[in-house]
């Protein structure tokens, strides 16, 4: 037994309770949590803080420990020996996971139109039976959540994103499967570092973006231990950081040294983080977004996948809020492929005026409203008698006060 004291703040799922754990209640020692027990979920962790426990020792040679040691860590059979209910302990992981991936798709309007198209919905299924099959894999996905929520919703609402463009561009069923588990698998790396590090949003010294920037050999490392041998999803992982200038990382890859599907993983993944709200900001309207990787276009990014992607998700995405040639706002809802400035849109409408600036430096304003109970709505555009006209331009959410996701959740 390798016995290790560590601050409760810093006790994760996986890890092995090396002693007994009592609390004091009307004058007896209770049992809080038993030795040898294997922290199987975020309750067990509250459970210990609530009860006012600030440090626990763990035994590294039965759980895990950091993100190196589930590298060395036996497999996840092998632990579940030592733990008298193992039936039980992987049903709660695999019902933590399960349950958490569903949240994910459900909270992102663009994941949750994407899941509903047939192909991609079966796709997905399939890796997760995959992964549901592999439980240090699904360990290390639970671990890399509670490590860093956005990071692990990212790697889903990623990985929809590409599946369904794969599936567009024509790709086996077979392939898509391991595309989607390259780029759903990509970032377990980066639980190889402290929470603070990762969700800090911006002053990393040079040290530490080094640092940062050896989390695809990490995860290249792990999933290698783990069975997974495949070229495919090996270059998606060490390729989703490169750029077609060559100036991104880890190995400074230019041009047709980069994998196709690398290269649409990349854009995919900025375009996922930059239209995301953040603590620290909020999320970027989509249309504002695809300009700036256009302007990126043929320096960080391939000029073709760039044509690709922004024809896959429409001039204007989901959660764009937009004006119509009609002088009406609405946002976006559901795209039209045929007819991209005809799309299906929740029409706001609303008891109180607003009469907002377009810009900062013009004087044109538009004129709209915003229902108390944040609803609107639902009108296809395309079938509609022309009344409303179709999409003139888009707006930017932020400066107008407006949530589109609170609109698009209610429908």
């Amino acid at each position: 037994m390798a016995l290790k004291k560590i601050n409760i703040g810093k006790l994760k799922v996986g890890m092995s309770i090396s002693h007994p754990i009592y609390v004091e209640q009307k004058g007896k020692n209770v049992l809080l949590m038993a030795d040898n027990t294997v922290i199987a979920s975020d309750t067990q962790i509250r459970r210990l803080l609530d009860a006012g426990i600030t440090s626990v020792e763990i035994d590294t040679d039965s759980g895990v420990d950091t993100f190196q040691g589930l590298l060395q860590h036996k497999k996840w059979d092998d632990l579940s020996k030592t733990v008298e209910s193992s039936k039980y302990l992987v049903s709660r992981h695999l019902n933590t996971f399960l349950t958490s991936f569903t949240a994910v798709i459900t909270k992102n309007p663009t994941s949750r139109l994407l899941i509903g198209e047939n192909r991609v919905s079966l796709i997905l299924r399939q890796i997760l039976e995959k992964i549901q099959n592999n439980l240090d894999i699904l360990l290390a996905l639970i671990r890399l959540k509670s490590t860093n929520e956005y990071t692990y919703s990212h790697s889903i609402n990623v990985t929809v994103m590409c599946i369904s463009m794969a599936n567009t561009l024509g790709f086996s069923f077979v392939d898509i499967i391991r595309i989607g588990t390259g780029t759903l698998l990509a970032d377990v790396g980066m639980t190889n570092y402290p929470p603070s590090l990762i969700r800090r949003p911006s002053g990393l010294s040079k040290k530490e973006k080094e640092q940062i920037q050896k989390h695809p050999q990490y995860t290249l490392d792990f999933i290698k231990k783990n069975g997974i041998n495949d070229s495919l999803i090996e270059k998606i992982i060490n390729q989703h950081h490169e750029r077609f200038d060559g100036s991104g990382y880890p190995n400074g890859l230019e041009g047709d040294e980069i994998h196709p599907i690398s290269k649409l993983f990349a854009i995919a993944d900025v375009y996922i983080a930059m239209i995301s709200s953040r603590p620290h900001r909020s999320g970027i309207p989509p249309h504002m977004v695809l300009v700036d990787i256009l302007k990126d276009s043929g320096t960080l990014y391939d000029p073709k996948i760039t044509k690709l992607f922004i024809k896959h998700v429409g001039v204007f995405p989901v959660g764009n809020l937009v004006e119509l040639t009609s002088g009406r706002v609405g946002i976006v809802a559901i795209p039209n492929k045929s007819n991209p400035l005809k799309p299906v849109i929740i029409l706001l409408q609303t008891k109180k005026k607003l009469n907002i600036p377009l810009d900062n430096e013009s004087e044109d304003t538009v004129d709209f409203t915003i229902s108390r109970s944040g609803q609107g709505e639902l009108v296809d555009l395309n079938k509609e008698n022309g009344e409303l006209g179709y999409i003139k331009r888009g707006l930017d959410h932020r400066k107008y006060g407006i949530k589109p996701d609170s609109f698009l959740d209610k429908i």
